[in-house]
This record gives structure tokens, sequence and C-alpha cells, in this order.
């Protein structure tokens, strides 16, 4: 009977072959066990043993079609059993060690679509609930390296995707309708949302560094799926921008202003070609109590605070205008606050539209050639509007903000330089490809600003071309969040 040859350089009978597999096989699950006489040629406690033995052979490339399902060490697969290398027990035991060391080991990746973006999914993961992902090589001086495989997290991500993630989902329209105001609305199923996307190959070699660097949180960046709406007539709404804001910190009764608004008001409003938007029309003439509205300080006179009915509601009217600002659509009517909000300063600091009912609109024109659709909502204290509609190749540009003492020299304010309480954002939109660009200032002035906000908010810029394809490398290695 051919013998293989032992990897301490020991004769190995396949008969003592067999014994030690199922000795192997036995002892991993049961480290406590004791071993029996004819394993007594290691000297050592028997789930060291075991383990030893499992990673010998896993090491020398014993066949799977022979190795234990039992065995937490996944082998290698080779056309030959045959070992023409020698390992001593010190190599077994320092990679033995290393083993221990790696599964010790855990990481966690937040999900982003950005450096600095808000998390939308985290991925964590302990190496010891996957024992399987660690790998064995040998060098030519009989040395054990054990590391972590790229190619098997690999295969865990494609057959369990991240659940972690969430998927896009698509919104239907069900019915249209004409309110008391004279506005139009639907009515839909959902509110459409954004899914996420990742490379698996890319999200496994991240895993894969952060696991063997011992880095216990690392950042992944992953690409959005933008949401669409489905009209009645089969039409596909894209999503041409998004306005957001936060409303953390305000009193009961404003949050409460601000959540109606956007939930009872805005949301779900159809605009139709070529027409001008009313943000006073969609929200009614009646401000009062008896139609839900809660008391919470409103700006009279410019500068006094009173409690009034419908107080916050320039927070729904200010999301709604930074949506519209980046969808590139002409700015009919909009007037900033006297008074500087510090609501208003997150996601678009200098960027906020006033109204009141007979006094103060915020109005927009859609000039896109087609109908849009407003959704609105609120995610704790977090406001978003979206407008969905026809993609016209148009491409919005905006850059800012600037305050007085960061302005560029060439940047004038009706032919002077700005003044100490004005905060101004550049908007450049254009509408095609042979288009002329076309700027403008969009200027916010209030009574007085922080003196502290030019350096807390450096000058960037936000580009938005909706409908233009999301660059990905490895097109089918690209998995959906579910």
């Amino acid at each position: 009977m051919p013998a293989h040859k032992s990897l301490c350089g020991q004769a190995i009978t396949r008969h003592k072959y067999k014994n030690m597999l199922k000795y192997a096989s036995t002892h991993t699950n049961n480290p406590m066990s004791t071993p029996s006489k004819q394993h007594n040629f290691f000297r050592n406690s028997s789930g060291t043993i075991a383990l030893g033995l499992l990673m010998l052979l896993t090491i020398a490339g014993i066949s799977s079609a022979v190795f234990p399902a039992q065995a937490s060490i996944r082998p290698v697969e080779v056309a030959s059993v045959s070992v023409d290398r020698t390992i001593s027990m010190d190599a077994l035991s320092s990679a033995i060690q290393q083993r221990k060391e790696l599964l010790k080991r855990r990481a966690i990746l937040s999900l982003r679509t950005a450096s600095g973006s808000p998390v939308v999914g985290t991925w964590g993961v302990m190496l010891s609930d996957h024992p399987s992902w660690l790998e064995y090589a040998t060098a030519g001086d009989g040395h054990v390296f054990v590391s972590i495989s790229t190619a098997r997290i690999e295969e865990t991500l494609r057959a369990t995707p991240l659940s972690e993630l969430p998927g896009a989902h698509p919104c239907a329209v069900t019915s249209t309708f004409t309110d008391k105001q004279g506005v139009n609305r639907v009515t839909t199923d959902c509110t459409a949302g954004s899914g996420y996307s990742y490379d698996v190959h890319e999200l496994a070699e991240a895993m894969t560094n952060a696991l063997s660097s011992g880095t216990i949180r690392a950042d992944f960046f992953v690409r959005e799926t933008p949401p669409t709406v489905v009209t009645a007539s089969g039409q596909t709404l894209t999503l041409l921008a998004s306005g957001r804001s936060t409303f953390k910190g305000s009193g009961a009764g404003r949050k409460a202003n601000v959540r109606k608004g956007l939930n009872e008001r805005l949301n779900n409003v159809w605009v139709p070609a070529e027409t001008t938007f009313s943000f006073n029309a969609v929200l009614g003439s009646s401000i009062s109590t008896a139609a839900g509205w809660q008391m919470a300080l409103t700006i009279f006179n410019g500068k006094d605070l009173i409690a009034a009915p419908g107080g916050g509601i320039c927070q729904v009217s200010t999301t709604l205008y930074r949506a519209a600002l980046l969808a590139g659509f002409p700015i009919v009517k909009q007037k900033n606050h006297s008074l500087y909000v510090t609501y208003y300063e997150a996601h678009g600091v200098g960027q906020d539209a006033t109204v009141f009912p007979g006094q103060q609109d915020f109005q927009f024109q859609n000039d896109t050639g087609n109908p849009l659709l407003i959704q609105s909502f609120t995610e704790g204290d977090e406001a978003t509007v979206n407008i969905y509609g026809i993609p016209d190749g148009r491409e919005t540009v905006i850059t800012g903000p600037y305050f007085a003492s960061t302005a560029p020299e060439d940047l004038l304010v009706n032919g002077r330089k700005m003044k100490k309480n004005e905060i101004v954002w550049v908007r450049t939109v254009k509408k095609g490809l042979s288009a002329a660009p076309e700027q403008e200032l969009r200027v916010a002035r209030y009574q007085a600003i922080p003196k502290s906000l030019a350096k807390k908010w450096e000058v960037t810029t936000v580009r938005n071309r909706p409908g233009e394809a999301v660059a990905s490398a490895g097109g089918e290695d690209l998995v959906a969040g579910r």
C-alpha cells in the first residue's frame, strides 16, 4: 500500500491517513476530548492536534472530495494528494497561533455615497463567524502563512447579498384630481425612495483590508440608484433634484407644522408643463388652529418673533426652494428671511425662502415641457423634497456659499462688493449641450449673520444633470441592495 509523506517527515499509510481524517473531524468540534494512543505521536492537547491535522491536510492540498464535511478549515483542491515538502511542528504551531489571532478580529464598514455623506447602511463582520475565509500557504523554507481570502468573501457576498443596504423602490401614480384650491394633485401607492448598489469585488476587498489590518471601522462608498415614479399612462418620471433641511431643535408646535406642510400640503402635487408653481396656492388660505395648524414662533415686521398658527411653514418652502434651485428651474418669486434662522443653515446656508399668505410667495416655473411631480416627507427631524420629471438635458452647477470675507474679487452684487450681511450662491444652468450657459447670483441678505459662518462653511460646487448614467466599474459585478 503506497504511503503519503507526512508533513512532519513521517510516513503515513493510507490506513493511518484515514484514521487521521476520522480523528480530526471528530476532535475539531470537541476540543476537550482525549486523543487515543494511536495518535500520541503529536504531544499536545487534543483540540490543537485535531486543528493541526486539519491544517496540515489543508496546507498539503488534500482533495476536498475526501476531506470531512464537518471540518471548519476549507482545503485546497488539487489534482494530486502527494506532498513533497516538510513542515516543522514550530511552523504548524505558528500557523495555529496566526489563525487564532485572526479569528479574534472584527470590522464594520460604514456604507456611504461619498466622503462625509450620511451612512446609508453598515456591514459588520466577526471573522470567527467565517473561518472559511482563511486560507493557508507555505513558503519554500516550510513556514506557514495564514491570510484572509478576498475570493472567499466575494463568494459569500454573491451567495448572500447585503440585506443592510436598501434597494430602490419605484412608486406608481394611482389617480389624479384637483383639490378645493384648484391645485392639481395625485395619489400614489408609496413614496419613491432611492436604493444603493455596490461592486462585489470592491466590497470584498475593502473587508479583507479592514480585517487584515485590524481596522475596526472604515468607510466604503456605494452607488445611489435614483427613485422613479410611473404615471397612470405608463410614463416614467426620473428624480430631477432633491432639497433637504433639518428642523432639529424646533419646538413641538413648529415640528408639527413642518410635518403637516410636507405631508398634507406639498406631497404629491402635480405641476403641469409650462406652468408656474405657487407655494401659497398649495398651502391654501386657511392657516389657523381650526385647520390643524399649531402655534409656533413667526417673524413679524422683519424683526419680531410672535407665536402664530403655522409657524415653521417656511421650513417647507425653503426645502422646496433648494430642490427647485438644483433642478435649474427659473425662480419667479423668492425672498429670504430678514432674520438669520439657524434651522436653515444645514444643507444650504443662505438658501431659504420665506412665505406668508397674501404677502410673500415662493414661485418657480416648470419650463421642462413635461409635467412635474413633487413628493415630500420627513425622516426624524430631516425634511426632504423630491421633484420628478422628464430629463431635458439641462445641467445645473451651484457654487457657494460666498461671504464678504471669502468672495473672489470679481464677484460683484449689483456692481459692488458683497456686504457683511450677505450670503451668495452662483448658479449656472445649461439647457442642453448646444445651449449657452445662463449664470445668476442668488443673494440672501439678512439684518446680520454670525461671523463664524465664513469659517464654518467652505465654498463647494454641486453639479446636477438628471438622467445621467452613474459611472461604475465592473458592470455585471454591481449588486443592488435589497
